[in-house]
């Protein structure tokens, strides 16, 4: 043990002293991100401008951002598809040089699976990022004894499934968990029997196990998820006969929590509850298209805009991405306080592509930004336009205000019929630690959304136009029933917060109405 404990000292001591020069060349981009970025577009489009897609658009004469603007139109998934299918096939220098030998796949909202490039290029760009989280961390804390221990990452099935034309497909996981360096894997879990397993629920339980014994300094996931590890790596505690009531009984030196996806906030006080004791939250904005953001500082909640890492980035004013004629700025041309559709040509050959995201930045020296939520993901059946992170920030604020904890909800539309004579949303809530009264939670969350949305406000106004919220409590491990129940269950998918019809809603009711069966 003491021998592995030097030896961890000793790579974190190694890691923190070779990080200077990326934090100097992070430091000069943070300065100067424009050039950065202009440089990063002509370069990627000197180097595609043979292929297919080069060829269509006129790369070899781009000069500019605003020529790269005028002969790029912007493309969704969808519209991106038959390009990408021909590289599925096998076909070499598509969208960019040569044979595309990956694919991240990952389950969309609006075209089911999607199959994402990604280049050697893309691979090593991803890789960089994931070098320059713990560059941040160890700039920030000084704290090498992270690597005394295991850091645990709750992705996707690290297996890949072989292609008809020979490429490798599979969770962005898998993928990265090929490429890492090898002395990360003295550092990581699970090991990889368990990371090849398909099965989530076979594989969280052997994570669990596994974690259970192990000493554990850190975890990477998505909220939901570390939550219902941390509470099964417990339960496994006192199987063996421990007292345990957090995290920290279990892993005395657990020290950071990495996570993205979702807005932390409504699970902040819940995980602090869980955990024990005080620790470090990092977020992350990876995307299978490529890693986007990181938190650089440790009292912060916002991300830095990764300018290097193989993105140029584009930004459309969320009202204008369905538009004719959307606005396409860079970053000399953002605000603070605006959501923007972000749009994104890459390394791997994606070409002003809409990533379905919403950003709104909150500096701009350096260019800092939180996740607003989806295009896709927004609620408005009766034009009261609810955006992810409005009803996120009225949930944890009322969370706060009557001292409740949430594992997830969901928010749904209730059309007026014979029996409903005006509309309104129905919340579905997962209850850690549940308020004291209900009612008087979802009057909270309802009036907390009136301070921060007008239209919705106006609905609500006197119930004209809206009646007053209605909250169904779900049980324990409702929402996992209903994820497994549409085939998203796993660490890589999120529970939707936000539809403009039922779908989700009836599956989840459902799900409940058998749990509660004898």
């Amino acid at each position: 043990m003491r021998d592995w404990l030097r030896l961890g000292r000793l790579a974190g001591t190694c890691l923190r002293a070779t990080s200077g020069p990326r934090l100097r060349a992070i430091q000069a981009w943070r300065e100067k991100p424009l050039p950065t970025q202009e440089r990063l577009l002509l370069d990627l489009c000197r180097k595609a401008a043979r292929t297919r897609f080069g060829r269509e658009h006129g790369f070899a004469g781009v000069r500019s951002v605003r020529e790269f603007q005028d002969n790029v139109p912007l493309r969704t998934y969808l519209e991106f598809k038959p390009y990408w299918d021909t590289l599925l096939e096998g076909e070499t220098d598509v969208t960019w040089p040569g044979r595309i030998e990956r694919f991240a796949l990952t389950s969309g909202t609006t075209a089911g699976n999607k199959y994402i490039p990604l280049s050697d290029e893309g691979v090593r760009s991803q890789r960089r990022a994931g070098r320059d989280i713990v560059n941040f961390y160890l700039e920030q804390s000084g704290d090498t004894a992270l690597f005394g221990g295991k850091f645990l990452f709750l992705g996707g099935s690290t297996e890949l499934v072989r292609l008809p034309s020979g490429a490798l497909a599979g969770d962005l996981s898998g993928i990265m968990a090929c490429r890492m360096p090898r002395y990360a894997n003295l550092f990581r879990l699970p090991s990889p029997s368990i990371a090849l397993m398909g099965d989530w629920e076979k594989k969280l339980d052997a994570m669990a196990e596994e974690a259970e014994r192990s000493d554990v300094r850190g975890v990477s996931g998505t909220p939901s998820w570390v939550f219902c590890l941390f509470e099964q790596v417990m339960e496994r505690r006192r199987a063996r006969g421990r007292s345990v009531e957090t995290v920290a009984d279990v892993w005395p030196e657990f020290r950071l929590l990495v996570h993205g996806g979702v807005n932390y906030e409504p699970y902040r006080e819940s995980m602090r509850h869980l955990l024990g004791k005080a620790v470090h939250a990092l977020e992350v904005y990876p995307a299978s298209e490529g890693f986007i953001g990181i938190q650089d500082r440790l009292d912060a909640n916002d991300m830095l805009l990764m300018m290097d890492t193989g993105l140029f980035y584009e930004f459309v004013p969320r009202e204008e991405i369905a538009s004719d004629a959307p606005r396409r700025f860079t970053v000399a041309d953002v605000e603070t306080g605006v959501d923007y559709a972000i749009v994104l040509s890459t390394n791997s050959g994606l070409w002003g592509y809409v990533l379905g995201d919403t950003v709104r930045f909150t500096s701009l020296r350096p260019h800092r930004l939180r996740v607003t939520g989806r295009i896709a993901h927004f609620l408005s059946a009766f034009g009261e336009h609810l955006i992810s992170e409005e009803v996120e920030a009225a949930v944890a604020g009322a969370c706060r205000t009557a001292g409740a904890e949430i594992r997830d909800f969901h928010v749904a539309p209730i059309y007026p019929d014979q029996n409903t004579p005006r509309p309104a949303h129905q919340w579905f809530v997962e209850f850690v630690k549940p308020p004291a009264d209900e009612h008087e939670f979802i009057a909270e969350v309802d009036r907390r959304l009136q301070r921060r949305n007008d239209d919705y406000a106006a609905h609500r106004q006197g119930d004209a136009g809206m009646s007053a919220p209605l909250l169904t409590t779900v049980p324990k491990g409702g929402f996992r029933r209903a994820m497994k129940r549409i085939g998203k269950l796993g660490g890589q998918n999120k529970v939707p917060r936000l539809r403009n019809d039922r779908e989700f809603a009836d599956v989840l009711a459902q799900c409940m109405d058998e749990g509660q069966k004898p």
